[in-house]
C-alpha cells in the first residue's frame, strides 16, 4: 500500500544526537510497535544485507551487539507495555471505585417500580468507574512514548530484545486467552454461541498461513503490486464492487408490515415510533422522549409523510442511510491505501464484521437503533475528518464540528465520542503545533458545535415554540449507566479484552508515527480516530455486557482493526514479505476472522424470496386499532403507550401526546411524574395501556405501582381486550 504525506523527511532526521532512518511510509512495525525482530532491531547502521539465507555476525558485530544503543521510539513502547500493565491494572483495581462513586452517583432517583421486571437491573458504580480509569491508560503508553522520542534512551541490545519480545508475548497471550474465554456473554447457558467460533479461528489462521506462503513467492508481491495501482478503471469498478455488495448485503435490513412484527425484538417498535411521533407532531428534547437518535427522526418523517408510515417505507430509508455509511468508510479505505481495489480487500470484510448477528435472530444491521442511528452518523463524520485532513472539503474546521455537534445531539454515547476522536485526529495530522495554533482549533471546535446547538434550538423553537432541554441528552444514558438499567456483570476475561488491546494499540500505534514524524499523515490521523472512538463507545457494551452489544461493538473494533493492517502490511512489504513478528501476526489473524466472517453473507435470492414471501399477517394493530377506535373520536387527544402507539393514532386521527412510546419505557419515578404532568397539562381523558402482568407482544406491559398512581390522580378503569390492553377514563 502506498501513500502520499507531510509528516516529515522520509529519509531520515536528526533528534537528540541520533539519525533513525526511514523509509517512506514503508516503515518497520516494530519500530511502530508491530515489527522487525531479531537482529534487525539493532539498527540500520549495523544491519548485514539480507541474503535470504541464515545470518551469522561478525565478531565485531558481536561485540558492538554488548554495547548500550539508541533505543527506538517503537522498542521504547514495546519496553514500557509491561510496567505500563503492572500500573494500569493496579490503578483500575485502587482507583476504579472511587471515580465510580463520583461520576456516577445515583442521587435520588432509582429504578422503579423495584418489583417490576421490566426495571430490572442495579447501580454499579464501581464498574463504570473501572471503566474510566481503563479508558485513560493507553495515555500512559503514549507519555513513555512521547518521553523517549525526547531524550536518547540507552539500552543492551540482547536486554533490549529480551524486552521488547516480552511486551509481544504479552500482547498475544491476552489475546489468546481472550478468544479461548469466548462465551456466549449472557450467561454460561444462553442461546448465543461465541462471536467467533473455533471454525472461524481456525479459518483466520488458516488463511494468515496461506497469504504469507503465497506472498514469499517471488513474482506474487510483483503482481500485486501492479494490481493495487489506482487507474480511473479500477477505481470505478471498485466502486461498482462497493456499491453492488453493499446493496446486496443491506437486502436484510429491508422489512414489510407483514413480516416487520415478527422482528419485534430488534426495536421496530421503538425507533419507527420516534419517526411516527414527530410526523404526528411530537418534538423531541422537549415533550417526546426517544432512547435511541434525537434528530434523526425529523428526516425519516419526512420520508414517512411522503410514502406512508409503513415499515416497508421505514426500513427502507433506514437501508438507504446505512448503505451510504458504509460508502463513507469505503472512500476513507481508499484515501488510506490509495488503492481502490486494496480498499475494497479492507471494505469487504469490513461489512461482514459489522454486520455479525452471533446466532441471534436478528444482527447490527438489521437494528436501525444500531444502523444508522448510532453508527451512520459516526461514519460520517470520520470520512469528513478523512476529506479534511486530506486536503479536501470541509477546508474549515468549524464547519466539521458543525457536522459533528449535530451528530453528537443526535446520538450523545457515539457521537460524543467521535467528536473528540476527531480533534485527536486532528491533532495527529500535523506534526507540531502552537500554543495559538491550539487556542485557534479550540476556539473553530467550539465554533462549530455551537453552531449546532443553535441550529437545534432554532429548529425545536420554530416548530413547538420552546427551546430544547438540553438534560434531556443525558436521560436514556444515565438510565442505562448510573442507574444500572437491565445491568449484567462484566467478566473479567472474554472478548472485550482483545477488543480494548486493539483500540489500545492504534492510539499508541498513532503516538509512534506522531513522535517519529511518519510519513502519510492520513494514516497516523485515522489510527489516532478509531482508537479514540473505540475506547470511548466502549461504554455502550460495559453498561450491559450481553452479546447484543459485543456485536454491536464490533464495527468500531474492526475500522480500528483496517488501520492497524495497512500499516502491518506496509511493513511486511518493506521486508520483502519475510519473517513476520508476532505483533503483524496478531493483526494479521484479526483481519483472517473478518475475511472469514464473509461467508455469512446472505444470498440476494434469499432475501428476494423472504420480502415476496413475506409471512403470517399479524392482527396486533388491527385488534389494537379497533378497541381504540371504539373508545375515542377523530381528533381527540389522548396517550396511547403501547407497542406502535403513534402510529395507531395517526392512522386514527387521534392526537397522542404521550411522552415516552411505551409502558416500558417509563422505568423511574422521575419519568412517571413527567408522564402525569403531560396527562394534565393537555387535558387527556383516556389512556390506552396494557394491563399489569398482561404481555403486549414483547415490548408492552405495565407494572401495578403506575396504574395506581394514574387512579388516584383521577382515573378510573374502563374497558379491557383480550389482548391485554385496559382504558383509563378520567371522570
Amino acid at each position: 500500500m502506498s501513500g502520499t504525506g507531510s509528516r516529515g523527511d522520509a529519509k531520515g532526521r536528526q533528534r537528540g544526537g541520533r539519525t533513525e532512518a526511514h523509509q517512506s511510509h514503508d516503515f518497520s512495525v516494530y519500530s511502530g510497535l508491530m515489527g522487525d525482530s531479531g537482529d534487525a532491531m539493532v539498527g540500520d547502521a549495523r544491519r548485514e544485507p539480507d541474503t535470504g539465507g541464515p545470518r551469522r555476525r561478525a565478531p565485531a558485530a558481536e561485540a558492538l551487539d554488548t554495547r548500550p544503543r539508541a533505543l527506538t521510539v517503537g522498542e521504547i513502547a514495546w519496553i514500557a507495555l509491561l510496567p505500563c500493565a503492572i500500573v494500569a491494572v493496579l490503578a483500575i483495581v485502587v482507583l476504579g471505585p472511587p471515580v465510580g462513586h463520583l461520576l456516577f452517583r445515583p442521587g435520588s432517583d432509582q429504578l422503579w417500580p423495584p418489583e417490576w421486571w421490566e426495571a430490572a437491573g442495579r447501580a454499579e458504580p464501581v464498574k463504570q468507574g473501572r471503566y474510566v480509569v481503563a479508558v485513560l491508560v493507553p495515555a500512559l503508553l503514549v507519555a513513555a512514548v512521547l518521553a523517549g522520542g525526547r531524550r536518547e534512551l540507552h539500552l543492551r541490545p540482547a536486554i533490549a530484545r529480551a524486552a521488547v519480545h516480552a511486551g509481544s508475548l504479552l500482547a498475544a497471550a491476552l489475546v489468546a486467552a481472550a478468544l479461548i474465554a469466548q462465551h456466549p456473554l449472557l450467561e454460561p447457558e444462553s442461546f448465543a454461541p461465541p462471536v467467533f467460533a473455533l471454525g472461524s479461528v481456525l479459518g483466520a489462521a488458516a488463511v494468515v498461513l496461506a497469504g504469507i506462503g503465497a506472498l514469499r513467492v517471488r513474482s506474487v508481491p510483483a503482481r500485486l503490486t501492479a494490481l493495487a495501482r489506482s487507474t480511473v478503471t479500477r477505481r470505478r469498478a471498485a466502486f461498482a464492487v462497493a456499491v453492488g455488495f453493499t446493496a446486496i448485503w443491506l437486502l436484510k435490513a429491508v422489512t414489510t408490515d407483514r413480516i416487520g412484527l415478527a422482528r419485534i425484538g430488534l426495536n421496530l417498535p421503538w425507533t419507527l415510533n420516534d419517526a411516527v411521533a414527530v410526523l404526528d407532531g411530537r418534538t423531541p428534547l422537549v415533550d417526546y422522549h426517544p432512547i435511541y437518535a434525537k434528530l434523526l427522526p425529523y428526516p425519516t418523517a419526512l420520508v414517512l409523510g411522503a410514502f406512508g408510515p409503513t415499515t416497508l417505507a421505514y426500513s427502507t430509508f433506514m437501508a438507504v442511510l446505512d448503505g451510504l455509511a458504509l460508502l463513507a468508510v469505503f472512500d476513507v479505505f481508499r484515501r488510506v491505501t490509495r488503492g481502490p481495489l486494496l480498499a475494497l480487500a479492507l471494505f469487504l470484510p469490513f461489512v461482514a464484521v459489522s454486520d455479525i448477528n452471533a446466532g441471534l435472530s436478528g444482527s447490527p444491521m438489521t437494528m436501525s437503533s444500531m444502523w444508522p442511528m448510532r453508527y451512520g452518523g459516526i461514519y460520517l463524520l470520520v470520512w469528513l475528518t478523512a476529506r479534511h485532513i486530506d486536503g479536501r472539503g470541509p477546508r474549515r474546521e468549524w464547519l466539521l464540528f458543525l457536522a459533528g455537534g449535530l451528530i453528537a445531539i443526535n446520538d450523545l454515547e457515539f457521537g460524543g465520542g467521535a467528536v473528540l476522536a476527531s480533534v485527536v485526529a486532528l491533532l495527529c495530522a500535523r506534526p507540531s503545533w502552537t500554543a495559538r495554533e491550539l487556542i485557534r482549533l479550540a476556539a473553530r471546535v467550539a465554533a462549530g458545535a455551537l453552531a449546532a446547538a443553535a441550529l437545534v434550538a432554532a429548529i425545536t423553537l420554530a416548530r413547538s415554540g420552546r427551546m430544547p432541554d438540553p438534560g434531556l441528552l443525558l436521560e436514556w444514558p444515565r438510565i442505562f449507566t448510573t442507574l444500572g438499567w437491565f445491568s449484567l456483570p462484566l467478566r473479567t476475561w472474554d472478548l472485550h479484552i482483545a477488543i480494548y488491546a486493539t483500540f489500545a494499540a492504534s492510539i499508541v500505534v498513532a503516538a509512534v508515527r506522531w513522535t517519529r514524524r511518519d510519513d502519510d499523515a492520513l494514516l497516523t490521523a485515522m489510527l489516532a480516530w478509531s482508537g479514540v472512538f473505540g475506547l470511548l463507545s466502549g461504554g455502550y457494551f460495559i453498561a450491559r455486557p450481553d452479546v447484543t452489544k459485543a456485536i454491536g461493538s464490533l464495527s468500531a473494533w474492526s475500522f480500528a482493526l483496517s488501520m492497524l493492517t495497512v500499516v502491518c502490511v506496509r511493513a511486511l512489504a518493506a521486508r520483502g514479505w519475510r519473517r513476520p513478528t508476532l505483533a503483524e501476526l496478531l493483526v494479521l489473524f484479526g483481519f483472517g476472522l473478518s475475511i472469514c466472517a464473509l461467508a455469512r453473507t446472505s444470498p440476494p435470492t434469499a432475501q428476494i424470496a423472504r420480502l415476496a414471501h413475506g409471512g403470517p399477517r399479524r392482527t396486533y394493530e388491527t385488534r389494537v386499532e379497533r378497541f381504540v377506535r371504539a373508545h375515542t373520536d377523530r381528533g381527540e387527544t389522548v396517550a396511547i403507550l403501547v407497542p406502535l402507539s403513534y402510529r395507531i393514532a395517526y392512522k386514527l386521527g387521534l392526537r397522542n401526546v404521550a411522552p415516552y412510546a411505551f409502558m416500558n419505557a417509563i422505568v423511574t419515578r422521575s419519568q412517571m411524574r413527567t408522564l402525569i404532568d403531560t396527562l394534565r397539562s393537555d387535558h387527556v381523558r383516556e389512556v390506552f395501556m396494557p394491563a399489569p402482568g398482561k404481555m403486549v407482544l414483547a415490548e408492552g406491559e405495565s407494572a401495578v405501582p403506575q396504574v395506581q398512581m394514574l387512579l388516584e390522580i383521577g382515573y378510573a378503569l374502563g374497558s379491557s381486550s383480550p389482548q391485554g390492553l385496559i382504558e383509563l377514563r378520567r371522570a
